[in-house]
């Protein structure tokens, strides 16, 4: 090694040899392709566990049934989500109505999404090996067949694409296009990588702003990621009829500062993906109160942004972290309100760009964090394993008790015989049983009417309960009695009245504990 370069003398500044520590070394291919392959095998073996529910089978079932692009472009109006996550499963509910194929195309996803992270050498071997084990890459996004896990992996890869030694410039603005119709949460953070790209790499100071209009990279790159714009809004514009369902959980409306308030007291999430009812001596209702504005939350929020902040090497990374997960954060109150956890992991998305950002700065770039590099190494560690101890948790769980009892009840009725009978769903959690069973539809009560999936149109009711005209409505002229799936334990006075009889329950759930699902089928008369 020449002396200039001997990382033992005084003769390379700090920032050098930390850039030059994180270089790769001739044996770190098989540091990657160990970590690599375990998650590949583990992975599998929790997708190949875990039980689809409702809103992954939404999906399927919306695309299994509508042949016409027309009438799928339709549709999503009442979904509010983008088209390409259902294009993508286009081609293959042509081929099979197995729902299983849209867990092998998210598998695909999430083990392209973990290679791009551990690929990239100059992130420190302890995040790569700890950001693939995080909540949302491995669990959250990684098992539950989303659109989520195909916004993130072409918001990954986008960046990949822009940094480096060897950019693909035109690859990752088609990346950041594609990205925009994946989900809408994913617009802003796709917009916050194009402006990166070129105004921090084509522009040394605002002055020079104006050099952008004159380059036809920008010119191009600005006609296509507004061209994607506006595909995404022709999708998810709403219907006229479409039901609003995103107030906050008290049903009121509220203003957008309340909005912003309460969905910032949910952004912790994002950083420690740990459910409030898990923290001790009741701290979890001060953390998370339904619809209402938590203190604590919100300061705990501030607190974790402040904190990743301050821990970034470069202003850059910093300013971009800041400004895409304010307006991701905006964006949630704007259209979400009260958001879920899978909502908080966009922000997450966030994050894994601001550190690929952060590392594959020029290495003359000075060390700028607010904190000494010890502390910034814990706190970004430490934000990644407390990602990974609640991914490993929710995996158990998975594996020991279905997220949901779908399929077991689909498989249940086929081998009861019952996978003829008039089926009726009553409830709106049942609707992953039609997709199991690959029955063409069921009598749904959410909706009263005959359908695979639900539009959730003025007409969508999940409180509606079965009737006695329903059942007659389902029954038709079957010689065969109707079977009814309902969410969790009827009352035994409306059974009795409907003429059900309880043939099979499902022990509850550890994760979705309103999947609960109660089998009855109607008296033979």
């Amino acid at each position: 090694m020449p002396e200039s370069l001997d990382l033992r003398t005084n003769a390379v500044p700090a920032v050098e040899r930390e850039h030059l520590r994180a270089q790769p070394s001739t044996r770190s291919g098989v540091f990657e392709w160990s970590l690599f392959g375990l998650f590949a095998v583990l992975l599998a073996l929790i997708t190949s566990h875990h039980e689809m529910w409702r809103d992954e089978m939404q999906a399927w079932l919306i695309v299994r049934d509508n042949p016409s692009l027309r009438d799928l472009f339709h549709l999503l109006r009442y979904e509010g989500h983008p088209a390409l996550w259902y294009l993508l499963l286009y081609i293959p509910a042509r081929i099979s109505w197995n729902p299983v194929s849209m867990q092998v195309i998210n598998y695909v996803l999430a083990v392209a999404e973990a290679w791009l992270i551990l690929s990239a050498r100059k992130l420190h071997w302890t995040v790569r090996a700890l950001a693939i084990w995080s909540f949302f890459v491995f669990y959250e996004y990684g098992a539950v067949a989303r659109s989520y896990m195909l916004a993130m992996l072409l918001l990954t890869a986008a960046t990949r694409c822009f940094v480096g030694e060897r950019q693909h410039r035109k690859l990752g603005i088609l990346f950041l296009a594609l990205a925009m119709n994946t989900h809408v949460l994913a617009i802003p953070t796709a917009a916050a990588i194009a402006v990166w790209a070129f105004c921090f790499s084509k522009v040394d100071s605002w002055k020079d702003a104006g050099k952008l209009v004159r380059d036809s990279e920008f010119r191009v790159a600005f006609l296509v990621l507004i061209a994607s714009l506006g595909v995404a809004y022709l999708t998810v514009r709403p219907a006229p009829d479409v039901q609003v369902t995103n107030f906050a959980y008290d049903g009121q409306r509220h203003s957008m500062a309340y909005n912003l308030l309460l969905t910032e007291g949910r952004i912790w999430k994002a950083f420690i993906p740990i459910p409030p009812s898990y923290l001790p001596g009741g701290l979890g209702n001060r953390f998370e109160e339904r619809g209402h504005i938590s203190a604590p939350a919100v300061g705990l929020s501030l607190l974790l942004f402040l904190a990743i902040a301050g821990s970034l090497r470069t202003k850059q990374a910093r300013y971009f972290f800041l400004a895409a997960s304010t307006i991701v954060v905006v964006a949630i109150a704007a259209t979400i309100h009260d958001p879920t956890i899978r909502h908080c992991g966009m922000v997450f998305a966030v994050l894994i760009v601001t550190l690929l950002l952060d590392a594959y700065v020029r290495p003359g770039k000075p060390d700028q964090r607010w904190f000494p590099r010890q502390i910034a190494v814990v706190v970004i560690s430490g934000i990644l394993i407390l990602q990974a101890l609640p991914a490993i948790g929710a995996a158990a769980l998975d594996w020991r008790r279905p997220f949901s009892d779908a399929k077991a009840a689909s498989l249940w009725l086929k081998q009861q015989g019952l996978d003829e009978n008039p089926l009726v769903i009553d409830g709106a959690e049942g609707l992953a049983v039609v997709g199991y069973m690959e029955r063409p539809y069921a009598y749904q009560t959410s909706c009263a009417c005959v359908a695979s999936y639900q539009v959730l149109n003025r007409r969508f009711n999940a409180e509606r309960t079965a009737t006695a005209r329903d059942l007659a409505l389902a029954r038709g002229g079957s010689p065969l009695p109707v079977v009814v799936v309902h969410s969790n334990k009827m009352d035994d006075a409306d059974a009795r009245r409907l003429g059900l009889t309880e043939v099979h329950a499902f022990a509850p759930k550890a994760i979705v504990g309103e999947e609960t699902f109660v089998i009855y089928e109607q008296q033979r008369q």
